[in-house]
């Protein structure tokens, strides 16, 4: 038994998820368990691309690697999605449970919709006399949302009344999308209904704030009403008159299937109770409505101040990573960040890179990423109990760096991805009991540092675009003051040598003269090729002037630098042999060796000079003895 869990879900239900994490918790302390949340903010309000770049998050659940896993499928937002990973796990046989949706020999776990909805409309019928409804659905492919509908079209029904095509509108579980849906129904209608009739809670608040907007009063002038009975339901005002799923016992039942359950093989389809919850929206005024808003206000100055907090700490970290140089910097930059900032991401706090997406910034995302991460990937901070945990990399099957289970010791992961549109470049990790996933304030917390991580990139694009000469790729002046003087200071501060070598091409003028500039360019690049494949991964090579270079050698004696001269030349020598120039190509190179003890006084400019004089002394030689 691996004592692991993969739970997919969807972060836009922050209600609905923390009452399932009470059930997992719950079970998973019992257990021993870890749970892995793969979660995403996939929403069918935004663009397709950002839609596949969350969804692609459950790509990093390896299947295999747990005892079972649990599908949301009715919140994933992707009923394409849901049914993917459900029949991948179906496929390697690995126990499943889908929530909200059944599909073909896989147990399901499925809201009981016509208990609770039918309550529901039946009182909104006999206590309140309704007699004409708008129905505003999620979409109309979502099989809970068209059994809402069909349940509130059976009620009315029965009662005598009817629900006309012209009277339902999709808001796409969004407030947006139902206002503007909302829009259209009182186009379509020209009179309020009696009620308003919401296939989640969340369009129910969308519509009684745009209603207000109006001056329509609720419930005096319509009646709204919701499902989910989440917190912002319940603290409204009025409070929305919903429907209850107990999704803590229904994340609880769901462990036991997987790890209770005698016959595997099997499946079963399991419907959850559920029940109307009446309070203000449709005019009744039951006490608890009030309890619950004191209940609220008594911690608004507590939460309003940690909301604040949490807002600092962001712009604190868009402001850190704008100054952030390189992948090397940004790295060092996030680390000491979150050491100092980590009251609202968990007991432990990770952000997972692929080295690639910031080192080849001129490569497009779409060469570097792919739909899943693979591999060895760069472990930008890893955070245990405020402090730092000393690992470089993590295989992306592993997911949490540097992790090992122990008896008795419990954790649930939510894994969160790191992505430019459709393009993912890493993964968040927060744990146990994270702050931002109260109120779907994850989102916007990874969207800033997705927006920074992303302004990092553009600004070290232009840099490299500022730093680099345009036809040899390898650094102009500007990059020999960003780059070069750095590596110098370095090796004053390590007392080590190096090397400053001044490369400048023989008869430049007669190549141009005779063969044309273009052909000219083309020496050029070659003779910068052969220094460029020289070179190793610190070392930096100059485009000085015309046909002048430099390379910057870090910790490089007299035997080193002589060894890399004769090599650089005879690159030189093999790349024109096998070009078959009709000229002969070549290069003087002069080189001194910097004395770090003795000259600690002598700047990095001192040293090209005496490279360039030594370089013009060999140069020189060379023309008289070509008399």
């Amino acid at each position: 038994m691996k004592k692991k869990i993969a739970v997919c879900a969807n972060g836009w239900s922050p209600d609905v998820l923390a009452k399932a994490m009470e059930g997992f918790e719950a079970y998973a302390d019992e257990k021993d368990l870890d749970i892995y949340v793969f979660l995403s903010f996939a929403s069918y309000s935004v663009h397709r691309h950002t839609m596949q770049g969350e969804l692609n998050v459950y790509n990093l659940c390896d299947l295999n690697d747990y005892d079972g896993i649990i599908v949301f499928s009715n919140l994933l937002n992707s009923n394409e999605t849901a049914e993917e990973i459900c029949m991948a796990a179906k496929e390697k046989g690995v126990p499943l449970i889908s929530i909200g949706m059944e599909f073909d020999g896989v147990t399901s776990l499925c809201v009981n919709n016509e208990e609770g909805m039918r309550e529901l409309v039946t009182h909104l019928i006999e206590e309140h006399g309704v007699k004409e409804i708008f129905y505003m659905g999620g979409t109309d492919t979502h099989v809970d949302s068209n059994d809402r509908l069909r349940i509130t079209r059976t009620v009315l029904e029965e009662h005598g009344l009817e629900l006309k095509e012209k009277q339902i509108g999709y808001g796409k579980w969004s407030n947006r999308r139902t206002i503007a849906a909302l829009n259209i129904l009182l186009e379509n209608n020209k009179k309020l209904p009696d009620a308003i009739v919401c296939a989640n809670d969340i369009m129910a608040l969308s519509v009684c704030t745009e209603l207000n907007k109006r001056g329509i009063n609720i419930p005096e002038d319509v009646i709204v009403t919701g499902f989910d009975d989440i917190a912002s339901a319940d603290i409204f005002y009025p409070a929305i008159t919903t429907v209850k799923q107990d999704y803590a016992y229904v994340a609880r039942k769901a462990c036991e299937l997987i790890y209770e359950n005698e016959s595997k093989e099997d499946f079963v389809q399991i419907k959850v109770p559920t029940r109307a919850v009446i309070a203000e929206s449709c005019g009744c005024r039951p006490s608890e409505c009030e309890h619950r808003r004191q209940d609220y206000c008594k911690h608004s100055y507590q939460r309003n101040s940690d909301n604040n907090l949490l807002e600092q700490n962001e712009r604190e970290l868009r402001k850190t990573l704008s100054e952030a140089s390189d992948y090397s910097e940004l790295r060092e930059r996030l680390r000491n960040h979150y050491l100092d900032n980590h009251q609202f991401e968990g007991s432990a706090f990770y952000i997972v890179f692929d080295p690639e997406y910031l080192e080849k910034v001129n490569v497009n995302e779409e060469d570097l990423c792919a739909d899943s991460l693979s591999g060895e990937l760069d472990v930008l901070v890893a955070l245990r109990d405020g402090k730092l945990v000393d690992v470089e990399h993590v295989d992306a099957k592993k997911l949490i760096p540097a992790y090992e289970k122990q008896p008795g010791e419990r954790h649930i992961f939510y894994i969160l991805p790191l992505h430019y549109y459709q393009y993912n470049y890493g993964y968040a990790v927060f744990t146990d009991k994270p702050y931002v996933l109260n109120d779907a304030m994850m989102f916007p917390y990874l969207e800033k540092l997705q927006q920074s991580v992303r302004l990092l990139r553009a600004n070290l694009r232009l840099q490299q675009i500022y730093d680099k000469d345009a036809l040899t790729g390898v650094y102009n002046r500007m990059g020999y003051e960003n780059k070069a003087l750095p590596l110098y200071q370095a090796s004053l501060e390590n007392m080590t040598p190096m090397t400053v070598m001044f490369i400048d091409i023989n008869s430049m003028k007669s190549i141009n003269d005779q063969y044309g500039h273009d052909e000219g360019d083309n020496a050029i690049r070659m003779v910068s090729a052969s220094i460029s494949e020289r070179l190793e991964e610190d070392w930096i090579a100059v485009r000085y002037g015309g046909d002048e270079f430099l390379a910057i050698v870090p910790e490089c004696d007299e035997k080193k630098a002589a060894q890399v001269t004769a090599d650089i030349t005879n690159r030189l020598k093999e790349r024109c042999e096998k070009r078959g120039l009709p000229y002969e190509l070549t290069a003087s190179i002069g080189y001194v060796t910097t004395d770090p003890v003795n000259r600690r006084e002598a700047t990095l400019e001192e040293y090209v000079r005496e490279a360039d004089d030594l370089m013009y002394k060999i140069k020189k030689e060379m023309h008289e003895a070509d008399k």
